[in-house]
């Protein structure tokens, strides 16, 4: 394998990535057959743990020593609090959820992950865990974006959001960080620990809007 950490962090793992973007949801997402009903949850849990990325990369901000460190997540937060924020605050009274309780803890499960990586470990895992969740969204919004389809707006609307360049240097500043992470502070079985953990509890999570 070639390339930085991250590169082969991403190679090692191809398989799990494979499967968390082959789900149900970015399966219908992207033939343009998701259930309104199923998009309505989507929105509900994505907004959710939407407040769980932000808290993830303030951390990241307070653990960075430089700049050059900070800049980078200071910039994707500033992405999630504004424009996405923005997003679903525009779209919560068309989208209503009647299970919303049940919804939300079906799903809870990637923040779960997520937070308990950082809480133990800062941020070489909030990193490595941010860089799972956003690889596998350039992914498959990428892909979609490229194949035509009857989608609602507001769905194609959150495609185009990921398959944009301002977010896929935000993936490219991630890979950065990650190959930027001294071994002695995380090692490589550290890194594929924390990755395949968040990939594997994204499919949770997107399997839990099938309702």
């Amino acid at each position: 394998m070639t390339g930085g950490r991250s590169a082969r962090l991403v190679e090692r793992h191809a398989a799990l990535l494979d499967r968390a973007c082959d789900v149900r949801f970015v399966r219908e997402a992207t033939a343009g057959t998701l259930a309104a009903g199923d998009f309505a949850r989507y929105l509900l849990v994505e907004e959710a743990f939407v407040l769980t990325a932000s808290r993830v990369l303030g951390r990241v901000v307070w653990e960075s020593d430089g700049w050059a460190e900070l800049l980078p997540s200071a910039r994707s937060l500033t992405n999630l609090v504004t424009e996405q924020r923005d997003y679903f605050a525009g779209l919560r009274h068309r989208w209503p959820v009647e299970d919303a309780p049940a919804t939300l803890a079906r799903a809870q499960v990637l923040s779960e992950v997520v937070l308990r990586q950082v809480t133990e470990s800062g941020r070489p895992a909030a990193l490595t865990g941010m860089l799972a969740a956003e690889t596998m969204y350039a992914r498959w919004c990428t892909a979609a974006a490229a194949q035509p389809a009857d989608r609602d707006p507001d769905l194609q609307a959150w495609i185009d959001l990921h398959a944009e360049p301002a977010f896929l240097g935000q993936v490219a500043a991630l890979r950065a960080d990650v190959d930027a992470l001294p071994t002695e502070l995380a090692d490589d079985a550290a890194l594929d620990r924390w990755y395949a953990a968040v990939l594997e509890a994204e499919i949770a999570f997107h399997d839990a809007v099938h309702g």
